[in-house]
């Protein structure tokens, strides 16, 4: 079936053919000439015009030679090469896209054949060769994971370019899959098949398509070879051909894990050899190649040619992976169109195929849009990185030309002088301007006045335009320097949304501004958090977790079921241990027991089926369940204190001498013991009033038993008098069920005279 989409002409084909391979020239020749975009002749702008003969050119960079020892003056086409890597293409078809029973998908067909595959018998142990067998050595399993890894490459093989409608075809999406799938699982099952693969097969089987014939036998004659090189029937063949040599030097920007250790360190000849490195060890974590030529790109070689460019977007925070990581993995598809990315390819493909010109190439193109990128913030960087923009020359180069070349350049010479030379040739064949322009004034915010936004003048300033003094600007540079800060976080907050946000808060605020400050207000009764949960658990969302206040209820009503479910246990278990021969009611023992079981069985039910309401008449038997109600009544009758006994009223204490340090005293004078206090007091005599003088002490009596009442000689009530002193913390504390033992016991106990017990007598 012919195709749809558009094919080279036989004549422009036939003069690639004879440019490339009968003119005579050499291959470093042919290299300079892709190098300076003069190896075709013919224009093309078109995303769906290719050049004619370009998958020759490539065919030559990529494919090794046929006589790689004898150095030839011209450059031959790799005939044999191609012919090996068809047949290794067909047999690797044949193999990994047959099933574990021998046969094949409908339709499908091997690359040099119109017709499909015989299906091959398989004399294998059904038990084991069974798509419904558990086996661990069934082969099904791994056609399971075939046809997976198959329906994934082709989601994104149906992404390739959408732009262009020659990759919407079914015949050549299904190329594109058999591809990358026999690459993934054969050539490189380390890596496997990764995004971004799909989109540089792509170009290859797209140039090898447009510059494919049919092998007539007419001109089959005429042109043997060069419809040998572009027979239609291996275009898939030639692209896989293409897509492995490719992947040679662009595989390690795919790698994702690191590598066993085995392929790390030097191989020994002898199977238990152990290699100890010398000295002290020591341990890196694994960075992907990707990621340290990325951190090479800015750090090392953007640093060394341009400093200030470099300077800038540390400043602004950009990380290199962000654009590096694409740039390098999809070798520029994305920030170039067809055409372009094809030209660049051809002269990369010519001067280096494993691909180590590619980090300079990206370290060309951060030069080239320099000025897009010094003035700009890290909005406006990220922008210009990730939509690189196009550039165009009326005359002369093509600008992917121009970019090869200065990564050239860049390779030789990395340098500042080398950055400042790819700047002025910018200049003159690009017209990139040289200076840097400002940066953009920051964006004005809405609703603000004129007015507002000028700075009052300083104090110090006259009518006639004066300069302030010098203190009066060191005082204001503070103040200056703040008022930018805060108008530079503004506008940052008005580019990311976080102001319009703020301000549709405000509304809900301000209507709720009265329970918030309530809420900030510390009851002098109320505790300072809260008792219960804001939200009830029926009323919050299932993800949302459970506060520490419910928690703790949870584990404390946990504990106090399994308390129960305890108690029962070990009174069924008490019962169960009773003899029946010893028991005096045969009829009532054997009722608890039946009752002892069904509370265990009751128990079993709760602990199996995690039931949360727990009957407590099932717990127990009936005389157990009634023992331990009419226990609960006792105890909620009983008094916390005991009973109210009428305690006699102690006597007033003897008073006693006191002994002064400071004198020397004569022996204690006996006293007569008081008369028990009354309702009211009286005064002293006066006699003895005045015989005891504070002043002599030889008395050696206490200042409060001579000293004169203040009392008129009325009777107080009885709510004024002193209390009985409280005890001291001396005392000895007992329980208060001893205590109250004690006082109904014992009578009550007058105070002892003796001073070494009360010293003062107030006891």
């Amino acid at each position: 079936m012919e195709a749809s989409w558009p094919r080279a002409a036989s004549k422009s084909l036939k003069q690639s053919y004879t440019k490339l391979f009968a003119s005579g020239s050499s291959l470093s020749r042919i290299r300079d000439a892709a190098l300076a975009d003069r190896l075709f002749t013919s224009p093309s702008d078109n995303l769906n015009v290719c050049q004619a003969g370009r998958s020759l050119a490539w065919k030559l960079f990529l494919l090794p030679p046929d006589e790689p020892l004898q150095p030839l003056p011209e450059a031959t086409p790799p005939i044999a090469s191609i012919r090996d890597s068809r047949k290794k293409y067909s047999s690797l078809l044949l193999e990994h896209m047959r099933a574990p029973d021998g046969s094949y998908e409908e339709g499908f067909t091997v690359p040099g054949s119109s017709s499909s595959p015989q299906r091959r018998a398989s004399a294998s142990d059904l038990e084991t060769n069974n798509p419904l067998s558990l086996h661990n050595e069934n082969p099904w399993k791994e056609w399971f994971s075939a046809v997976s890894l198959r329906e994934t490459i082709l989601q994104d093989v149906e992404r390739t370019f959408p732009e262009i409608s020659f990759f919407r075809e079914p015949e050549v999406q299904l190329q594109l899959t058999n591809i990358l799938f026999i690459y993934s699982t054969v050539t490189n099952p380390a890596v496997g098949y990764r995004q971004g693969m799909h989109e540089l097969l792509a170009p290859l089987y797209y140039a090898v398509d447009y510059d494919s014939v049919e092998e007539t036998p007419a001109e089959a004659e005429n042109d043997s070879t060069l419809h040998e090189l572009c027979s239609r029937a291996w275009v898939a063949a030639d692209a896989w051909a293409l897509f492995e040599a490719m992947m040679r030097g662009a595989s390690r920007w795919y790698e994702w894990q690191e590598p066993p250790a085995a392929s790390r360190t030097n191989p020994s000849p002898f199977a238990t050899h152990v290699n100890i490195a010398a000295g002290p060890v020591e341990i890196k974590p694994y960075i992907t190649p990707v990621v340290e030529d990325c951190n090479r790109i800015q750090s090392n070689s953007l640093r060394t040619t341009d400093p200030l460019l470099w300077k800038h977007m540390q400043a602004a925070g950009i990380e290199p992976q962000i654009y590096g990581i694409r740039w390098l993995r999809l070798l520029y598809t994305r920030e170039f169109d067809m055409p372009s990315a094809m030209k660049l390819w051809d002269g990369l493909f010519a001067c280096d195929p494993t691909f180590g010109l590619a980090p300079w190439i990206c370290v060309a193109m951060l030069i080239r849009i320099r000025n897009e990128l010094i003035p700009s913030d890290y909005s406006g960087q990220l922008t210009s990185l990730l939509r690189y923009p196009s550039y165009s020359t009326a005359d002369g180069p093509h600008h992917t030309s121009i970019l090869l070349r200065q990564a050239l350049a860049l390779q030789m010479s990395p340098s500042q002088a080398t950055g400042e030379s790819l700047i002025v040739e910018n200049r003159n064949l690009l017209n990139i301007p040289i200076e840097v322009p400002e940066p953009p004034p920051p964006p004005q915010r809405r609703g603000t006045r004129s007015g507002r936004d000028k700075a009052p003048p300083p104090s110090g300033t006259t009518s006639s335009g004066a300069k302030t003094s010098v203190d009066s600007r060191q005082q204001a540079a503070p103040q200056m320097g703040l008022e930018v800060f805060a108008r530079g976080l503004l506008e940052r907050g008005e580019n990311l949304g976080i102001n319009k946000t703020f301000m549709s808060a405000v509304p809900e605020l301000r209507r709720n501004i009265s329970e918030l400050a309530l809420s900030f207000v510390r009851s002098p009764t109320a505790p300072s958090f809260p008792l219960l949960d804001e939200r009830p658990p029926e009323e919050r969302p299932p993800w949302e977790p459970k506060s520490r206040l419910e928690i703790e209820r949870e584990i404390t009503s946990l504990q106090s079921a399994n308390r129960r479910l305890g108690q029962s246990l070990g009174w069924a278990v008490d019962v169960l241990l009773q003899d029946e021969t010893d028991s005096k009611d045969l009829p009532r023992l054997q009722r608890s027991k039946r009752e002892a079981l069904e509370a265990i069985s009751y128990v079993r039910d709760i602990l199996t089926r995690n039931l949360t309401e727990i009957e407590e008449e099932r717990l127990f038997g009936e005389e157990e369940l009634a023992r331990r109600k009419k226990a609960v009544e006792d105890k909620l009758k009983k008094p916390v204190y005991g009973p109210v006994v009428d305690a006699p009223q102690p006597a007033a204490p003897t008073p006693v001498p006191v002994i002064e340090s400071r004198y020397k005293v004569a022996a204690p004078t006996s006293y007569s013991m008081p008369a028990p206090m009354a309702s009211s007091h009286s005064a002293p005599p006066a006699s003895t009033t005045s015989a005891l003088s504070p002043t002599s002490p030889s008395t050696g009596r206490a200042p409060w038993h001579y000293t004169r009442s203040n009392f008129s000689g009325g009777t107080l009530p009885s709510a004024s008098l002193p209390r009985i002193p409280p005890p001291t913390s001396a005392t000895v504390r007992r329980p208060p069920e001893a205590s109250r033992e004690a006082r109904r016991t014992s009578p009550p106990r007058r105070a002892q005279s003796n001073t070494e017990h009360d010293p003062l007598g107030v006891s």
